[in-house]
């Protein structure tokens, strides 16, 4: 429902108006526009995006960033995607852009992997923090699978040698370095 000041003149305005206007103040100047109303079908597509992006949001939880570090520098996998990120583009929307297309094939590689290497996966991602959660999809994306994203991009973007390969880690040692990498400043 609309609020008005002065009803019969109406100086100022706000609220939508019988679900058609929609009265608003912007920069101290009262003005009107369309009601519009965001359509959101939740269709397969639509879900499979936001899971995807959803997935790699939750694994850059775990970045030390430059603004959660006491010391203002953040961790070495920070400094290098801030730093090799394209002009006019955060390093998170660039790892969501280049990581999006890699990711389905990326997962399948991941779920291929034997338990042992997995396990090495989802202790090193417990360390830094990271946790299992259910995706938009429904389906369970494990801690270990974002720290084993975050080292796809690590290797391919930013530079980082992951001892043994990122398929095929002989220890936990690896994992544990990529953890230090991601969250620990150098």
């Amino acid at each position: 429902m609309a609020k008005v000041s002065g009803p019969l003149m109406s100086l100022s305005a706000s609220g939508k108006f019988g679900g058609a206007l929609v009265a608003s103040i912007w920069k101290g100047r009262p003005y009107m526009r369309q009601l519009v109303t965001p359509a959101n079908p939740k269709t397969t597509g639509q879900k499979t995006v936001r899971s995807v992006l959803g997935t790699l949001a939750k694994a850059a939880h775990a970045v030390l960033t430059s603004f959660a570090d006491s010391m203002d520098a953040g961790s070495a996998f920070f400094k290098a995607a801030r730093d090799n990120a394209p002009t006019g583009q955060s390093w998170i929307s660039w790892m969501q852009r280049t990581l999006y297309p890699l990711f389905s094939a990326r997962r399948t590689e991941y779920m291929a992997l034997s338990s042992t290497i997995k396990g090495y996966y989802d202790s090193a991602a417990g360390t830094i923090g990271l946790a299992s959660y259910v995706d938009k999809a429904g389906v369970t994306q494990t801690a270990g699978f974002q720290l084993y994203m975050l080292g796809v991009f690590a290797t391919l973007y930013l530079g980082y040698t992951f001892t043994g390969g990122i398929d095929a880690p002989g220890s936990l040692t690896p994992c544990t370095a990529l953890g230090t990498y991601v969250h620990t400043t150098s």
